[in-house]
């Protein structure tokens, strides 16, 4: 390659990594519309996990069961009994026994005499709640979070952890109102995930006006709706967001039976898809419809993946069992990030230094060929973030690590190919020949380490859920950047080097002089 070329090449290349890296790190006012906005740089506008924001958590009480601190509040107060209020003491204390007696002590909490039933040591209902516990970890896991927590306190309640989901710009964002706030947005769909996650209930379709019985059923009690259904999907696409659903054999036979139905009533003319007495989905109907798959619109992408979770959730036999109350119901606190409040910039500053020094040390030991495998590591730096952004992966201070794992792999491969080459130069071989046989002798091992490492972390991508599964697909990224990357440096080392002509002192070599005798 000619010099000319060669480094026309390297400048743009350069070019294109100093811009990039520009718009992936500086974050600077855009004046438009009359109003100056705010471009966040990539890294700011990354997820970030509730180690690094904090989480949004809420405590779920199934229907009839109370704290102590509700009960003690909810008690009727007596009046001091006097010659004038007889009467209204005797009521007074009338619907305070009847208070008193209406809740049964359990632990900590108070529980409804109708709940208990059947039920006085109350076994079947923390039963239920261990169960139902399993069911919603399921479904955030199904959800994509990379750290989620729900657990059992006191028997009876369940208590939910899940990140807030900002990104850092999201996070420092304290100068907008409340209503052009991405802070308090993010917090609004977090608030329905839980919100909605916790739906209980089987799935039902009913029709005010067709159906039977309960709130107008269109199935009856002894068929199985989940066999109608082969699953249900989010869709996105030219600006709407739908549910799609895909029906089973028998699915297409009872919806055209359905359909048929309604599309005849007088007034309501759709189908609604019920969890328990919560309706998710309405399918509008004015003609019988017979195909294997539909869409169903719904306001915006979270609701569509939180509805198509919840229902996938219940034709797999794994509804919520009890009923947690309605949406305003249920209280979401949202906390500081365990880290603490500057962790984000912590973890940035230490990202940095940790890419800064693998620059340094390949400048030291290598020359100018530290300069080729400092662009490699930059273009590696810059992929992991787009990728992140992209995605939508959820960072934490685990991702992060298996990150800088993935880049510990590319620099470790590089710097075993340097000094292999290194090798092959003191045996007396050109720098050309030396380079072409370094990479011959490590193809294979270097392939083999990048499948196993390719290979595990797909694994835990798709079999692991939460941070487990984001890791996972945080390392497959990172090593398939590593192998892509590898080879990359052997193209710009050909192209860098080509404009010097002591290749040896170009890439920190010596090779012994040989004295004649």
């Amino acid at each position: 390659m000619g010099k000319i070329k060669s480094a026309i090449i390297t400048a743009i290349l350069v070019a294109a990594i100093v811009v990039l890296a520009f718009f992936a790190t500086v974050s600077f006012p855009v004046a438009g519309s009359g109003k100056v906005n705010k471009y966040n740089s990539f890294i700011t506008s990354i997820n970030l996990g509730g180690d690094l924001t904090g989480e949004a958590v809420a405590v779920l009480y199934p229907k009839g069961v109370i704290s102590e601190a509700d009960y003690n509040f909810g008690i009727p107060e007596v009046p001091e009994k006097t010659d004038d209020n007889s009467k209204e003491v005797e009521e007074a204390q009338k619907k305070h026994d009847e208070y008193i007696e209406k809740y049964e002590k359990i632990g900590n909490l108070y529980v409804e005499q109708e709940v208990l039933v059947d039920d006085k040591d109350g076994k079947e209902l923390i039963k239920s709640v261990k169960h139902d516990a399993e069911i919603l970890s399921k479904r955030l896991g199904e959800k994509g979070y990379s750290s989620y927590s729900v657990s059992v306190r006191d028997d009876l309640t369940l208590v939910v952890s899940v990140p807030t989901n900002y990104s850092y710009s999201d996070y420092r964002d304290t100068e907008h109102t409340k209503s052009e706030n991405s802070r308090t947005d993010k917090q609004t769909i977090v608030s329905n995930a839980i919100k909605n996650m916790a739906f209980g209930g089987e799935l039902s379709l009913r029709n005010s006006e067709v159906g039977e019985g309960h709130d107008k059923i269109l199935t009856k009690i002894n068929d199985d709706v989940n066999s109608y259904f082969k699953g249900f999907k989010k869709l996105s696409r030219g600006g709407g967001h739908y549910v799609r659903v895909d029906l089973t054999k028998v699915g297409v036979e009872k919806f055209e039976d359905i359909s048929k139905r309604v599309s005849a009533a007088s007034n309501e003319k759709a189908v609604g898809f019920y969890v328990g007495d919560s309706q998710l989905l309405s399918l509008g109907l004015e003609e019988e419809i017979s195909q294997e798959s539909f869409l169903i619109t719904v306001p915006d992408e979270q609701t569509a993946i939180n509805y198509a979770t919840v229902l996938n959730s219940c034709i797999d036999g794994e509804a919520i069992t009890l009923d947690y109350g309605t949406a305003n119901d249920i209280d979401i606190i949202y906390t500081s990030p365990a880290l603490g409040n500057n962790a984000a910039i912590f973890l940035f500053c230490s990202l940095l230094a940790i890419i800064v020094a693998a620059i340094v040390y390949s400048a030291v030991r290598y020359r100018m060929l530290g300069f080729v495998n400092a662009i490699v590591i930059i273009m590696y730096s810059l992929t992991i973030v787009v990728a992140l952004m992209l995605i939508g992966i959820q960072l934490t201070v685990t991702g992060a690590i298996f990150a800088m794992a993935g880049l510990a792999l590319l620099c470790g491969s590089n710097f075993v190919l340097f000094e292999k080459v290194r090798q092959e130069t003191q045996k007396g071989k050109t720098m050309q020949s030396a380079v072409k046989s370094a990479y011959k002798s490590l193809l294979k091992g270097i392939l083999e380490l990048h499948i196993v490492l390719v290979a595990v972390s797909l694994i835990l991508a798709l079999v692991g859920v939460g941070e487990l599964a984001a890791c996972g697909l945080i390392f497959f990224i990172a090593s398939i950047a590593s192998y892509l990357l590898y080879w990359f440096t052997r193209f710009m080392w050909f192209v860098v080097s080509s404009t010097v002509r002591d290749k040896f002192a170009f890439c920190g070599f010596k090779r012994e002089e040989l004295e004649d005798d």
